[in-house]
C-alpha cells in the first residue's frame, strides 16, 4: 500500500493535529499544543477521552514518540496511528494529551461527541476507505 499526498476537498475534519505532532497528513496545524493546554479539564473530559479511544481505527503507525510537552514523560507507542468517527479524524495520542494536559478542543468537535452521547458511531468500511484514499491519500493498490 503506497501513501500519496492527499488532494482535493477533505471529507473529514482534523482534531488535535498540533504543530509539534507529526505526521500531520497534510491537515493544517491547529497551532501549538502548548496554546491548547489548560489547568483543568471540562466536567466531561473523561467521557470525551473515552470517545476518542473508541473511534474506528483507520491507519496504524508503527514506532513510538516521546511526550512533546514532557521529555521525561512516557513513550507513546503508535502515537501517529489514526482514528475516526466518520466525520472527524485524530491521532492515537490525542486521548493521552487530553487526559494529561486538559487540551482545549474545537467546540464543534466536543458538541458532536456530546450529541452522540459519548459513543462513537460504527463507521462503515466504505467510509473508512473513502477517508483513507481521499483525505489521507493512501493508495489501496497492492504493489
Amino acid at each position: 500500500m503506497a501513501i500519496k499526498p492527499a488532494r482535493g476537498e477533505r471529507t473529514v475534519r482534523p482534531v488535535g493535529f498540533f504543530t509539534e505532532l507529526a505526521p500531520g497528513w497534510g491537515f493544517p496545524a491547529e497551532g501549538s499544543i502548548t496554546d491548547a493546554v489548560r489547568d483543568f479539564g471540562v466536567a466531561d473530559e473523561r467521557r470525551v477521552v473515552s470517545y476518542l479511544r473508541g473511534g474506528a481505527w483507520i491507519w496504524a503507525e508503527m514506532g513510538a514518540e516521546r511526550d512533546v510537552l514532557d521529555p521525561e514523560g512516557p513513550t507513546l507507542v503508535s502515537a501517529g496511528s489514526l482514528y475516526t468517527d466518520g466525520a472527524w479524524v485524530w491521532r492515537e495520542d490525542l486521548p493521552y494529551y487530553l487526559a494529561t494536559y486538559h487540551l482545549a478542543l474545537p467546540d464543534d468537535f466536543v458538541t458532536r461527541v456530546r450529541e452522540l452521547a459519548y459513543s462513537p458511531p460504527v463507521v462503515p468500511e466504505s467510509r473508512l476507505v473513502e477517508i483513507a484514499t481521499r483525505d489521507l491519500g493512501i493508495s489501496m493498490d497492492q504493489a
